[in-house]
């Protein structure tokens, strides 16, 4: 007959090549396994129905003389010590004899975490993102909007057990951090992934129209570069060596959003690389879109190392990127600030209405706006010819405005005096 446990005893049993179990005379059933990797765990063997069944208790936790032993209740799957798992297995051979199998219990509350686990809000953000993450035209700035909700004790929770007000409060606690327009986008895309989610399922989501922060009107933003923020960027472009330079002045040219001129590829190009087709799954309207480039445009794409498929990159393997560093050290060489990149697409769009022979339809074109109304709906023309037209224009109105010498102060005092005369 075995000889009972001691803590001491178990403490001291050593690993062996195979793995053993050394059974406790102190208690019926209650055994310790020991590992060949020195990790030792107690089981607990007991006949179920005629059957021979197993019991995983937990993990062996060393003690001294009851030392460093928890004061809670010992629970299956925790660090035991030898008391608390003579205790689990006194109550688990009980179970046995009252005609409830411990292990398959077990077995049923581990499926139960493991599907609340799985229906948790960090749990449908991953499988959100793995599955229409190919679909977004900005995964990166999704998963870094959803992130700072769901890398939160909020992220743990099982959806349908996130109330209203817990969301509301991550979002005012986004709000105060980093502001109401990162709290906003947080908000869009949060309830994105609940709308995602309910699809699935029978799952409603908890939050419903309204919430923002700042209404669309007030972050609208105006910023356009002036006449002397233009030249003073532009010159500093040219100046500046690598690909965020080319980059800048190749944006300008054709009125793309940041993410469009960054991720220009070779393959994108087309007719002697003067024409750009956008592929629909990066640009915003989900549409092929046709840029004819301009001479000046065609001439940076040319100037630009043949290091692979992405025109600007370091390596030609990835697209440019992390553009907030770029452009801070950008804006300390040029000079101008209080602009972001996307305020080069405004400027212009502005710059394309202040050429004569550039209508208003065109100058929307040209920048991919899809028209309102019956017009918007049944007029399927490409305008390739009518938007190269006003893209040179562009290009020229630009030259002008970097080429041309700024007017000094007294000229201008002398013009002046010659109105009022």
């Amino acid at each position: 007959m075995a000889k009972p446990l001691t803590p001491i005893t178990v403490a001291n049993l050593k690993a062996r090549p195979k793995r053993y179990e050394i059974s406790d005379g102190g208690c019926a059933g209650l055994r310790v396994v020991v590992f060949p990797t020195k990790r030792k765990s107690f089981i607990v063997r007991f006949r179920f129905r005629g059957l021979q069944r197993k019991l995983t208790l937990g993990p062996v936790l060393l003690t001294h003389n009851g030392e460093g032993e928890p004061d809670t209740a010992p629970e299956i799957d925790t660090p035991l010590s030898l008391a608390a798992a003579r205790e689990l297995a006194t109550k688990a051979l009980r179970q046995a004899r009252a005609g409830n199998d411990p292990a398959a219990a077990k077995l049923k509350h581990k499926e139960a975490q493991r599907a609340a686990e799985s229906d948790t809000l960090k749990a449908i953000s991953e499988e959100y993102l793995r599955r229409r993450g190919p679909e977004l035209r900005t995964l990166s700035q999704r998963k870094a909007d959803l992130d700072l909700i769901c890398n939160t004790p909020l992220g743990r929770q099982p959806v349908d057990q996130i109330k209203r007000g817990q969301y509301v409060r991550e979002l005012d606690r986004i709000a105060d951090e980093r502001g109401p327009v990162r709290s906003d986008r947080c908000l869009s895309a949060l309830k994105t992934l609940l709308r995602w989610h309910g699809e699935r399922g029978e799952y409603v989501s908890v939050l419903g129209p309204g919430g923002r922060r700042l209404s669309i009107s007030e972050r609208a933003r105006s910023r356009v570069l002036s006449d002397d923020e233009l030249r003073k960027v532009w010159l500093a472009a040219e100046q500046t060596k690598g690909p965020f330079g080319a980059f800048l002045r190749f944006t300008l040219l054709t009125g793309a959003r940041r993410s469009e001129s960054a991720g220009l590829r070779r393959s994108e190009l087309s007719d002697g690389d003067t024409t750009w087709i956008i592929p629909g799954e990066r640009y915003k309207n989900k549409r092929d879109t046709l840029i004819p480039l301009s001479k000046a445009a065609q001439e940076i794409v040319a100037a630009r190392p043949r290091l692979g498929d992405y025109v600007f990159s370091a390596t030609g393997q990835y697209p440019l990127s992390d553009f907030a560093n770029r452009k801070a050290e950008f804006d300390k060489q040029c000079g101008v600030t209080g602009y972001v990149l996307h305020d080069l697409r405004r400027t212009s769009r502005t710059l394309l209405s202040r050429c004569a022979d550039v209508n208003a339809d065109i100058a929307e074109r040209c920048l991919g706006h899809a028209l309102s109304g019956v017009r918007g709906t049944y007029d399927r023309h490409a305008y390739e010819a009518e938007k190269r037209k006003a893209f040179e224009a562009l290009a020229r109105q630009i030259e002008h405005i970097v080429r041309r010498p700024p007017a000094k102060i007294a000229d201008i005092a002398a013009e002046r005096g010659k109105r009022r005369s």
